[in-house]
């Protein structure tokens, strides 16, 4: 760690990291509270989630946007542009102006997807090939560790200032990632422009991802898991009120749970993938979500804690190692439209397994649905794992040319209360 911090440009890369992750996921959170105190529905308050998804599907066209111009200049306008509408929330009074929030949060979920593949295509220009995987997991330590901050902050806000207060404080973030950005020296040359059609443009993603054995088994193994874990968005309630009888609000005790070990998890990653490799240490995660998912159905405070920090030890492994072997495997010139592609398919998944889980709560009793969760994490956990592709992807900056993702903004999963995962604003 210390290696990294020692680059000053790594230091303002996670600087805007972290402020601009808080905003994110503190907009996140309080925004389905926020529609659910002006309109009282709970099904109205969920359409927020819905909105930021339908955005975040966008990823194929702004991966393009990625791969045409140079990405610092990107990241400036993107972040600058998002900060400015989120300020738009400044003008939402009554239940009346709660189509400005869905709009907002619709165009939150694209500037996102941009932001992203921007942001991860970045990274491996900051950092030397040797501590690519080590920086990755630094990125998500601290965004997992922002558990234990978004709930108090952004449901404090609304309380405290309503949503103007949480309008200008992530509008502030979107600032200071500016701020950031503009310090940080790169030396990028302007992209050639390949004459092909947005839509030719759009479909090498695709092709890429899928003709590279490493990434296409990456991601087939990425999308089943993730399909799974969308179910806990749902679960992540009937494991505390019904499992456990507890209110809905000890929901944010699994979660700061998953925080701490997030966090742990993060730190870890460098070592662990040196030793292992990025392909190993990703099954191994996988592994835990299985182990974690039984665990969750145990009726037992002790268990089913245990079981969330499990699982939010599980979460860096997976996404910095995904990140890793996408970024290494991804020539630079493919690395917005292959983050794009990749993001998409991610996100249909994750989209996929919320409803289900929404669907099925009421028919299968929640404890089937964890079982049947930890039976989806298997099959991802053993077809990755059986790859022989996946052992070869060894070391943190070993590999080919290239370059990518898994949220970075756009974490894993629904998830519990909060999100087991956050918003998938990365696939895999």
């Amino acid at each position: 760690m210390l290696k990294l911090l020692a680059i000053p440009r790594l230091r303002l890369y996670y600087l805007s990291t972290l402020i601009s992750s808080l905003g994110d996921y503190a907009l996140w959170l309080a925004a389905g509270v926020w529609v659910k105190e002006l309109t009282g529905s709970t099904s109205l308050s969920g359409l927020c989630f819905f909105c930021f998804i339908a955005g975040s599907l966008f990823s194929p066209v702004t991966g393009i946007v990625v791969d045409r111009f140079r990405r610092k200049p990107v990241l400036l306008v993107g972040n600058a542009t998002v900060g400015l509408l989120v300020l738009l929330l400044m003008f939402v009074h009554s239940s009346h102006q709660v189509w400005l929030i869905y709009t907002v949060m619709f165009l939150y979920g694209i500037g996102s997807s941009l932001n992203s593949a921007a942001d991860t295509a970045l990274l491996p220009q900051l950092a030397p090939a040797e501590l690519l995987g080590e920086a990755n997991g630094y990125s998500q330590a601290l965004i997992q560790g922002l558990r234990l901050l978004t709930p108090t902050v952004g449901i404090g806000l609304l309380t405290l200032f309503g949503g103007k207060g949480l309008a200008l404080m992530d509008a502030a973030t979107f600032g200071v990632a500016v701020i950031c950005w503009s310090f940080i020296k790169l030396d990028e040359a302007t992209p050639e422009l390949s004459g092909a059609s947005w839509r030719k443009d759009t479909s090498a993603g695709f092709a890429f991802l899928f003709r590279t054995p490493v990434l296409r088994q990456l991601t087939i193994a990425l999308a089943v898991a993730i399909f799974g874990m969308g179910f806990f968005e749902t679960l992540g309630m009937a494991v505390t009120t019904v499992g456990l009888h507890h209110a809905p609000s000890w929901v944010g005790v699994l979660v700061t749970s998953m925080g701490f070990t997030g966090l742990v998890g993060g730190v870890l990653v460098g070592p662990l993938m040196n030793k292992w490799g990025a392909g190993v240490l990703c099954s191994v995660g996988l592994g835990l979500t299985v182990v974690s998912s039984v665990g969750l159905s145990v009726p037992s405070d002790v268990v089913v804690l245990a079981s969330a920090a499990v699982f939010g030890l599980s979460l860096p492994w997976i996404i910095a190692s995904a990140m890793t072997i996408m970024q290494i495997n991804t020539p630079s010139e493919l690395m917005g439209r292959v983050s794009g592609a990749d993001n998409f398919i991610i996100t249909v998944a994750q989209s996929i397994g919320i409803l289900g889980g929404a669907a099925l709560i009421s028919v299968f009793y929640y404890r089937t649905l964890c079982y049947f969760v930890a039976g989806v994490a298997l099959l991802a956990t053993v077809y990755l794992a059986t790859r022989s592709e996946q052992r070869k992807s060894v070391g943190s900056g070993h590999g080919g040319g290239g370059v990518e993702e898994i949220e970075s903004g756009t974490v894993i999963g629904g998830g519990l209360g909060e999100g087991i995962g956050q918003p998938a604003a990365a696939g895999a």
